[in-house]
């Protein structure tokens, strides 16, 4: 670790997440790809409307024990899919946020653009990814693993950038890469990987490129360590539950390892892609439609709802330094299509749970009438996504909300204060 740290300095070599402090906070990014439908997440059961608009796959509003309809969140516009039952036990608590009518209000449709500009921050494809550059510009642990992409091998833009972030499948699986030594799609072509097997019994000039993996080299090997020592012999706390071998539940249980092993693990993004792009099929055949276990979606979304309440326990009293915030890089239409799913739209559902994390309903909009919808089809921006990350980064984390304009260049931040719990 001393060597890795001191090589950190030289010249010519990349910079690493090397800081002076640490306020001993997390911040836990988790990426529903794909563009999950916010409505179905948190259907909109207090407006008659929303029945009119999706005539096949509307969620009824709740109604005693029955499990195909609608959770009652105690809010008179919104419930909850009966798919997300583990999530009740953190909203009872007061602890989960959900902020219905989120986007990156200047996005477009595409999967691709948004989930590359929410990533970075802005309509800008030639920055690094936000947290990134929060680590660039805020003192922080003097570790290699202050920041890291777990639960898959390939790294999130959000995460991307000048300061090394590994990204770690599982307390076996780890892969390291640097933008500039990568070739082809995804980095199909990692230089770094070849030129660390030639090098690694030889001296080098660290000035040069071959320095460059060098240091990549003595990180990956000392966070290779910290990520075996953290997960082995380890037990989950969580009343019988376990950790689901999904990307999300892999990634999930790394933090858990990793924050109770003492690793300052400072930022960390992960997926949960269970097939969000619903175009069609959004529920199932037979008696139940929205909450039949043997059909996919439903399976894995209560799977997810599972990981997360699995964390929630797992973490237990220290989840008060731990921020979990769900996105997404849009919504979908608000009117169903002809073939019982949603097409690509706006605004969507983000939550968060953890921290400060104020409970309850977040600014949301009043009624899906079509002249109240963004070009009449979709949810409109109600909270900028921007502002709930900046929020977070600035009451969870100590970020000066000076740095709000460096992290997310020409965004002019709203607190809207829904990270405002005291603990």
């Amino acid at each position: 670790m001393a060597a890795a740290a001191s090589m950190a300095g030289v010249a010519g070599a990349p910079q690493f997440a090397f800081g002076q402090s640490t306020g001993g906070k997390t911040f836990v990014k988790v990426f529903m790809r794909g563009g999950a439908d916010g409505l179905h997440l948190f259907p909109a059961v207090g407006d008659p409307i929303y029945y009119q608009h999706r005539p096949n796959i509307a969620i009824e509003p709740p109604m005693g024990n029955d499990g195909n309809r609608a959770i009652d969140i105690g809010d008179n516009y919104r419930g909850m899919n009966p798919n997300l039952a583990p999530l009740m036990e953190i909203w009872d608590a007061g602890r989960m946020m959900v902020a219905p009518s989120t986007a990156m209000d200047d996005g477009n449709r595409s999967h691709f653009d948004n989930q590359r500009w929410i990533g970075t921050g802005a309509r800008n494809d030639l920055i690094d990814g936000y947290l990134n550059r929060y680590m660039q510009n805020v003192d922080g642990p003097n570790h290699p693993l202050r920041g890291a992409v777990l639960g898959k091998n390939s790294i999130s833009t959000e995460a991307s950038g000048q300061i090394v972030v590994p990204a770690i499948r599982d307390r076996n699986g780890f892969s390291l890469d640097n933008r500039n030594l990568c070739a082809g799609n995804g980095c199909e072509d990692n230089q770094m990987t070849d030129l660390m097997r030639e090098i690694s019994s030889h001296d080098v000039d660290l000035s040069a490129v071959e320095g460059q993996v060098r240091d990549n080299q003595l990180i990956m090997l000392d966070s290779i360590a910290e990520v075996q020592a953290a997960g082995a012999d380890y037990t989950t706390q969580a009343g019988g539950l376990e950790y689901s071998g999904s990307s999300l539940g892999r990634g999930l249980r790394l933090v858990a390892q990793l924050l109770k092993a003492g690793v300052p693990l400072e930022v960390a993004a992960m997926d949960w892609n269970i097939g969000w792009d619903t175009h069609a099929n959004q529920i199932a055949g037979g008696n139940n439609p929205f909450s039949d276990p043997n059909f996919g979606y439903h399976r894995r979304m209560r799977e997810g709802a599972n990981d997360f309440l699995t964390f929630y326990r797992d973490m237990g009293a220290e989840l008060d330094n731990v921020v979990v915030l769900v996105v997404t890089e849009f919504g979908r239409t608000v009117i169903e299509n002809g073939t019982q799913g949603t097409d690509h739209g706006h605004g969507s559902t983000w939550f968060s749970f953890g921290g400060p994390t104020a409970g309850g309903v977040a600014p949301d909009i009043s009624t899906l009438a079509v002249n109240q919808l963004r070009n009449n089809r979709y949810v409109p921006t109600v909270t900028e996504y921007r502002d709930i990350v900046a929020e977070i980064m600035v009451r969870h984390m100590g970020m000066s909300e000076n740095l709000i304009s460096t992290v997310f260049p020409n965004h002019n931040f709203v607190n809207h204060n829904l990270f405002s719990r005291m603990s």
